[in-house]
């Protein structure tokens, strides 16, 4: 009788029994056994099926960018946890820093990831915006051209949207930035959104005009709510509610549909629950010991459903999103010390990660995965590395 293992060809027992479930690190020394392994490895199928592979679960990633004022000058540093595979409510885990760069300049914010691919942020809204593509597993990076907009001499920064996500159809990873403005002269919001898309493929900028009005207001996700090449936001339509805001990234195009029934004078935000889009409400956030966030989940094509009210005994606190399905996390503002809550439990667990001292900054849980997916340019640069970006660039 033959085996399933059997009847499987070298080529494939090797790639699908055993390469898919090594990891990055092992697959890259690996490229240099031989040719072949090294275009297998190289090869976009054998990506997607390391990346797709079940062996390899999401683990949670907590980056904070803070700045040590014990330190003279003070000390700005950008510090990423890998934290176990698995959570306990009740036990502080134990998390191992996977990455550390010092002397960061001008830092603004993490996006993604997407398909293992983290978009980093740096600069001023209004003129010198930033981006650069990471690949932590790979270690690789890739600056991104400066996109310019026509702004007028009395625009100052008003707010700004910043997404990644995947497009299928041309297998290409794409940056949407949209910018709003404020017009000084008159002390009102410029009526015009500016938009614009990175295309990673033709690593070049195509500017849009976004249909929505620019008095609505895109509330910035708790995570990465990309979904197939769709990115969702809660928008809050000025003078009427909260709806569900989506941009196709293969259309380039946005979209709207019905929300979560959340009252319009609540606080609200999108974040993943599990793999599927969630949503977090409250109409006092942030308050200790008494605020409560309501917990929608979207069943279906688009059933929104509140699932759980959440209560969590903490002091005052910004809530960061959650984690799995039933682990909520905080920021405590006073300590900056990180927390989840859990409430089938009813218990409250310290992270364990000391951010008393470089407080000041921000913290971005992500849920990671490795990624063999490339983006070095053809001829990389001694510039083409994540820490010219964060500390020079």
């Amino acid at each position: 009788m033959t085996t399933s293992i059997e009847s499987y060809s070298r080529e494939e027992a090797v790639t699908d029994i055993l390469l898919v479930r090594l990891p990055a690190k092992s697959l890259l020394r690996f490229k240099c056994v031989c040719a072949s392994w090294r275009d297998l490895i190289k090869s976009e199928s054998f990506i997607k099926k390391h990346y797709d592979c079940e062996s390899s679960r999401p683990r949670l990633w907590i980056c904070k960018f803070g700045v040590d004022y014990r330190q003279s000058p003070p000390l700005r540093a950008l510090t990423c946890f890998l934290l176990p595979d698995k959570l306990i409510t009740g036990i502080v885990p134990t998390s191992q820093r996977v990455y550390r760069c010092e002397d960061v300049d001008d830092f603004r914010g993490i996006y993604g990831p997407v398909n293992g691919l983290i978009l980093l942020m740096k600069g001023h809204f209004l003129c010198n915006v930033r981006f650069a593509w990471w690949n932590p597993a790979t270690k690789e990076c890739r600056i991104i051209p400066i996109v310019e907009f026509e702004l007028q001499r009395f625009f100052d920064e008003h707010d700004t949207v910043t997404a990644i996500g995947y497009d299928a159809v041309t297998k290409d990873y794409k940056l949407l930035s949209l910018r709003m403005y404020m017009n000084e002269e008159k002390r009102e919001t410029h009526p015009r959104t500016f938009g614009a898309v990175y295309s990673m493929n033709n690593d070049s900028w195509k500017h849009i005009e976004p249909n929505f009005h620019y008095n609505d207001t895109l509330c910035e996700s708790r995570g990465c709510t990309h979904i197939d090449g769709v990115y969702y936001w809660l928008c809050l339509i000025k003078g009427s509610g909260y709806v569900i805001s989506t941009f196709d990234f293969t259309t380039e195009m946005f979209g709207q549909m019905e929300g979560p029934a959340i009252p319009k004078n609540h606080w609200g935000t999108l974040m993943m629950r599990g793999g599927s889009l969630a949503a977090m409400s409250s109409n006092q956030m942030s308050q200790p010991e008494t605020s409560c966030y309501d917990i929608w989940a979207r069943i279906g094509e688009n059933n929104w459903i509140k699932i759980i009210t959440v209560n969590p005994p903490i002091g005052w606190h910004s809530p960061l999103g959650m984690w799995d399905y039933d682990k909520y996390i905080y920021e405590l503002n006073r300590t900056y010390n990180l927390v989840y809550y859990d409430p089938t439990a009813k218990q409250t667990t310290n992270f364990g990660l000391a951010f008393t001292e470089i407080g000041s900054g921000s913290v971005y849980p992500i849920s990671y995965k490795e990624s063999l997916v490339p983006i070095n340019r053809e001829n990389p640069t001694e510039e083409d590395t994540v820490e010219y970006f964060l500390i020079t660039f």
